[in-house]
């Protein structure tokens, strides 16, 4: 679980973000492994806000504000290394409109500023290469009672797929 949505202060601007009804859900049926990639690569906090670049196929991580800041390389690295370290998991909530965690509609910029495409964030790409069939949601797609209970649902179905 992207470990801002747990309220820990994690994210770019330094503020918390509360979630209690999704946290409540989460304590009563999960254990939790808190990730936030822009911190374990190393980014402190408060940080300057990142964002996608380059092309869908070639994704860069870069300053919105100052592309001199270029976590591209720190990003890929432990993309290719932190998902397999997750192999216990059988579900991920991720944050919403997040360069790293966003599940869908994150914007890649051109080098004229302009968005050229819209992607997955970097980590969730990562993560579901290393498991595709993994349910995934974000805070967003967790607001309704309906919701919690059809990702419980998935998570079981998926836990019991991967014990057989």
């Amino acid at each position: 679980m992207s470990r801002c949505l747990l309220g820990d202060r994690v994210r770019y601007d330094g503020n918390i973000k509360e979630y209690p009804q999704l946290i409540a859900f989460i304590r009563q049926y999960f254990d939790v492994i808190a990730v936030c990639p822009e911190v374990e690569i190393g980014l402190g906090v408060p940080r300057p806000p990142i964002q996608l670049g380059g092309s869908i196929k070639k994704i860069k991580m870069y300053g919105r504000d100052d592309a001199s800041i270029d976590v591209t390389t720190q990003m890929q690295k432990y993309c290719q290394q932190r998902p397999a370290q997750l192999n216990s998991i059988h579900g991920y909530i991720f944050k919403s409109k997040s360069p790293s965690c966003g599940i869908k509609n994150i914007p890649v910029f051109n080098n004229n500023n302009e968005v050229s495409g819209l992607t997955a964030g970097v980590f969730v790409n990562a993560i579901l290469q290393h498991y595709p069939k993994l349910p995934i949601t974000d805070e967003l797609g967790l607001t309704e009672h309906n919701q919690y209970k059809s990702f419980l649902h998935q998570v079981k179905r998926y836990q019991q797929e991967k014990l057989c």
